[in-house]
C-alpha cells in the first residue's frame, strides 16, 4: 500500500480510488515491485483499507525519512533551515461525507472542512498536524499548538517560528516566550491596543525592506469579559503582564504599514524583516502540495485514511523536494522527471528480466544437447 499510495501521488493527475486500482492492476507497476498473485482490486478495498491500517507505519516511515535527509545537511544548511514557518490550509469536502470536521465556512469554503496545520522549514515540512474539530477553526489555537509542540519535540534545535496574523493572542506570545529559547516572529493587525514602554532610535539608512517608522518595546491589551451592573456581560481589555518587541515599517511601493512583534532583542530591524519575508515560502509549499500532489482532493474519507494520506503527501513532498534540490528544477518539472527516470528503471528492469529468461532458456536447451559448445 505504501507504494502503490506514492506511486499514485506522483503519478496521477487527480488522485482517486479508481486510479489506484488501474495503477496496481499496470504491468509497469506490478513488474516494479515483482508483485505475483492476484491482480485486480475493487476501488473500494482500497478505502476499506486505508480505514483500517495502522496509521503509525506510515508515521514512523515519515519520520525515518524526514531525520535521513536532514542528516544529509552540514552544520551551516541546517542553520539556514531552523526558520519554522507555521501556517494553516483548509480542504473542503464538496461532497459533505467526512466523518468529523469543521463546518465553519469562510469566504471560500463551503460545507465540511479539515484544516491541515503544518511547520515548513524551508525543505521538508518539519511537524504538522489534521484538525477536524470546531475549537480549531481558531488560527490562535493551531498555530500555537504547533509551535509548542514541535518546541517541545525539537528542543535541541534553536529555531525561529515565523507566524502571520491569525495568531494575535496576547496570551499566546506570552506562553511562549516563557519558553526558554523559544524565539518567534509575528504579525498584528495595523489597529491593535499597545502601550508603548520604550523606543530606539530609528536608522532609515540600515533599513532595505522600506521605511522603518518604529522599533519599541510594548505590552499588548487582550479582551476580557466581565459582570456589569444589573448582571450584563461587559467587554473590556486589560495588559498582558509581558513585554514585546514591535517594528512598525512601510514596504517599498505600500503605503500600508505592517506591524511585526517578536521577542527577539538582539537582532536589528532589519534582520527581523528579512526572517518574516520567509513566511512566504509556506505558501508556495501549499501551492506545490496542492496543485501537484492531489492535497487538494480526499481520497479517503476516515480519520484514519486522512492521517495516512496526510503522512504519505509529505513523506512524497520531501523525495520531490530533494530531486529538486539536487537537480536544480521546478516542482512541476521535478515530478516529471521522476516519472520519467521511474518508467526507465522499470524497463530497464523488464530487459533484465528478459536476457535472463534468455539466458535460462538456451542453457535448458544446452543441456537437452540441442546446442553444441561451438
Amino acid at each position: 500500500m505504501f507504494h502503490l499510495l506514492l506511486y499514485g501521488l506522483l503519478k496521477r493527475d487527480k488522485l482517486s480510488q479508481r486510479g489506484l486500482k488501474d495503477i496496481f492492476e499496470s504491468q509497469m507497476f506490478r513488474i516494479s515491485l515483482k508483485l505475483k498473485g492476484k491482480k485486480s482490486i475493487s476501488h473500494s478495498s482500497i478505502s476499506e483499507r486505508l480505514s483500517m491500517m495502522n496509521c503509525d507505519f506510515f508515521k514512523q516511515m515519515y519520520i525515518s525519512i524526514y531525520d535521513i535527509f536532514n542528516s544529509l545537511y552540514s552544520d551551516k544548511e541546517i542553520a539556514n533551515l531552523s526558520l519554522q514557518r507555521v501556517d494553516s490550509t483548509l480542504v473542503s469536502d464538496v461532497s459533505g461525507k467526512l466523518e468529523k470536521a469543521l463546518t465553519n465556512g469562510n469566504s471560500s469554503f463551503k460545507g465540511k472542512m479539515l484544516k491541515f496545520t503544518i511547520n515548513f522549514n524551508g525543505m521538508f515540512p518539519s511537524y504538522f498536524k489534521a484538525h477536524n474539530e470546531e475549537n480549531y477553526a481558531s488560527e490562535v489555537l493551531a498555530l500555537t499548538e504547533n509551535v509548542m509542540d514541535h518546541f517541545k519535540k525539537e528542543k535541541d534545535h534553536a529555531s525561529v517560528y515565523i507566524v502571520d496574523r491569525g495568531q494575535c493572542s496576547a496570551e499566546s506570545f506570552k506562553a511562549m516566550s516563557a519558553e526558554d529559547g523559544l524565539h518567534f516572529v509575528g504579525r498584528l493587525q495595523e489597529n491593535r491596543r499597545i502601550k508603548v514602554l520604550s523606543s530606539q532610535d530609528v536608522l532609515y539608512s540600515e533599513f532595505a525592506e522600506g521605511e522603518l517608522v518604529s522599533d519599541q518595546e510594548v505590552q499588548l491589551y487582550k479582551k476580557v469579559e466581565r459582570e456589569g451592573k444589573n448582571g450584563k456581560i461587559v467587554r473590556d481589555s486589560i495588559l498582558v503582564d509581558k513585554s514585546f518587541r514591535l517594528i512598525r515599517f512601510k514596504p517599498k511601493g505600500k503605503g500600508k504599514v505592517i506591524l511585526l512583534i517578536t521577542n527577539i532583542m538582539d537582532l536589528s530591524a532589519q534582520e527581523i524583516a528579512d526572517i518574516y519575508r520567509r513566511r512566504w515560502d509556506i505558501e508556495v509549499f501549499f501551492r506545490f502540495i496542492k496543485q501537484e500532489l492531489n492535497f487538494s482532493h480526499f481520497l479517503s474519507l476516515s480519520e484514519n485514511g486522512i492521517e495516512i494520506m496526510l503522512y504519505m503527501t509529505m513523506i512524497t513532498a520531501m523525495l520531490v523536494m530533494i530531486y529538486k534540490r539536487e537537480n536544480q528544477l521546478g516542482y512541476r518539472d521535478s515530478i516529471r522527471k521522476i516519472n520519467n527516470e521511474l518508467e526507465e528503471m522499470i524497463l530497464e528492469m523488464l530487459r533484465i528480466e528478459w536476457l535472463r529468461d534468455e539466458y535460462l532458456r538456451k542453457e535448458k536447451t544446452k543441456r537437452r544437447g540441442y546446442i553444441t559448445d561451438e
